[in-house]
């Protein structure tokens, strides 16, 4: 068994490493940066990045399952949403997130946003009936193509918030998110009426 202290410096060591990648892409793409540059910026050597990860994409892996995983556990933290309280409380917690993590997702965003948003989406699909009725109230296929829609457009309006350099605070965007997707599931019900 590791010691207290080997796994705190492995963690140590790791979070130099995301955060060193992380700075990295904010000026630049992933393609174009290189592990001696990520060392370097981590102050360790090329050597130690190699008993962490096996490559770049492995580090950038880390870095966006730690997002993904994070999210995941905000949206699954107060119990499944079978309410607008509850809708509210998770949008207003997923900004907070992101407002902590702001260099993180954005460095997500600008290198693969498709990819990054689409696990971050999977990992947070509703999983049960009950949340399925609560929120859509519809069909297998309607909830089926409202959740795509549903995610794509609050990815487009996050990204969006970033490209525009974040110049609203998280919680106007959320307020937004919060009138959208309200509009959304209340004309969803009347149309079951």
């Amino acid at each position: 068994m590791k010691a207290p202290s080997a796994d705190r410096r492995t963690e140590k060591t790791r979070k130099k490493l995301k955060e060193a990648l992380i700075r990295l892409l904010q000026t630049r793409h992933l393609q174009s940066i290189s592990i001696k540059e990520i060392a370097e910026q981590a102050d360790i050597s090329r050597g130690t990045f190699y008993l962490h990860y096996r490559d770049i994409f492995d580090l950038y892996d880390a870095i966006e399952k730690d997002v993904v995983e994070n999210i995941a556990e905000i949206v699954r933290r107060p119990s499944p949403v079978r309410d607008e309280d509850g809708l509210e409380r998770m949008i207003d917690a997923i900004f907070e997130y992101l407002a902590k993590h702001i260099d993180a997702c954005e460095a997500l965003l600008k290198t693969d946003s498709a990819s990054f948003l689409s696990r971050a989406f999977e990992a947070n699909r509703p999983s049960t009936k009950e949340s399925w009725d609560t929120l859509f109230g519809m069909d297998d296929e309607a909830r089926t193509y409202s959740y795509v829609f549903i995610s794509y457009g609050f990815a487009g309006m996050l990204r969006l918030w970033m490209e525009t350099g974040r110049q609203e605070p998280p919680a106007h965007i959320a307020q937004i998110v919060k009138r959208l997707l309200n509009s959304f599931i209340l004309s969803g019900r009347e149309g079951q009426s």
